[in-house]
């Protein structure tokens, strides 16, 4: 592989997702440098409003349909196909809304450290830990 560049294939990636978690989410980064991380992750229970103090979020929805809570605004309804972006420490959450998986793309600038994740309501989380890491995935084409 050429360090200088690489290839990914969405949906085979997105295949390697398991069907459960006991974690909010699971994620497989496709980059991570000082400048910006890049990841799919998959919603596995609904994600309490937290913020990001490191990083701005920029987030493209590619299957499921969900809430998308964001500072004080009513809740709006993303689709697969559209896109958040939001700076740092804006606050933000989601439901996702009926049983298809909800994953995203993500671009964080610069990156966003893993333990960068504050919540509003830490009991929100019911006990689960934020993420886990697809683990031993093939993220490149050949």
């Amino acid at each position: 592989m050429n360090e200088r560049y690489r290839f990914a294939d969405f949906d085979e990636i997105i295949k390697q997702f398991p069907d459960q978690s006991d974690t909010l989410i699971v994620d497989a980064y496709l980059s991570d440098s000082a400048e910006a991380s890049m990841r799919l992750f998959r919603i596995y229970h609904p994600l309490p409003r937290h913020y990001h103090t490191q990083c701005d979020e920029h987030l493209l929805l590619l299957r499921g349909e969900l809430e998308f809570l964001i500072e004080d605004e009513p809740p709006r309804t993303l689709r697969a196909g559209q896109m958040v972006s939001f700076l740092r420490n804006v606050v933000h959450g989601v439901r996702p809304i009926g049983t298809a998986p909800v994953v995203f793309f993500a671009a964080d600038t610069p990156r966003r450290a893993p333990d960068d994740v504050h919540f509003v309501d830490p009991e929100a989380t019911k006990g689960l830990k934020f993420v886990s890491h697809l683990k031993n995935y093939a993220n490149t084409l050949a």
